[in-house]
């Protein structure tokens, strides 16, 4: 099994009665953890790396689960915003473009995204 935890996005707005700039959490899209930045203590050592393509997503192993995926979980539950925990099966070779022990970056699935969200949702305990 693999897993990814997707955020509701944020955006940086001007607010009139402070003078500065602040974080909107306002309902926002989901996408994934990082660029939704629900977290940011929550990836450590964790190695990121450069790929070019913009449709590749990145889940988490069962040892990166444990490891870094509860983590980030648990900081996407405590910023308070909507988040999710998709899980599936582990994917065909010709769908991955870089592995390691914690991490696999697949590109997406030619036949829809949706059955990767349907009734594939973990509970992650409080």
């Amino acid at each position: 099994m693999i897993y990814r935890v997707v955020g509701e996005s944020s955006e940086w707005v001007w607010s009139e009665e402070s003078g500065v700039m602040e974080v909107s959490l306002s309902p926002g899209r989901l996408m994934g953890a990082f660029n939704a930045g629900v977290t940011d203590e929550a990836w450590g050592d964790l190695p990121m790396p450069m790929l070019s393509n913009p449709r590749v997503r990145f889940w988490f192993t069962e040892r990166g689960w444990r490891v870094y995926g509860l983590r980030v979980a648990a900081e996407a539950r405590a910023s308070g915003r909507a988040f999710r925990v998709v899980r599936r099966k582990n994917p065909s070779k010709s769908m991955v473009v870089y592995r390691d022990d914690w991490q696999v970056a697949l590109l997406p699935d030619r036949n829809s995204w949706l059955p990767q969200l349907a009734g594939c949702l973990v509970r992650i305990p409080a």
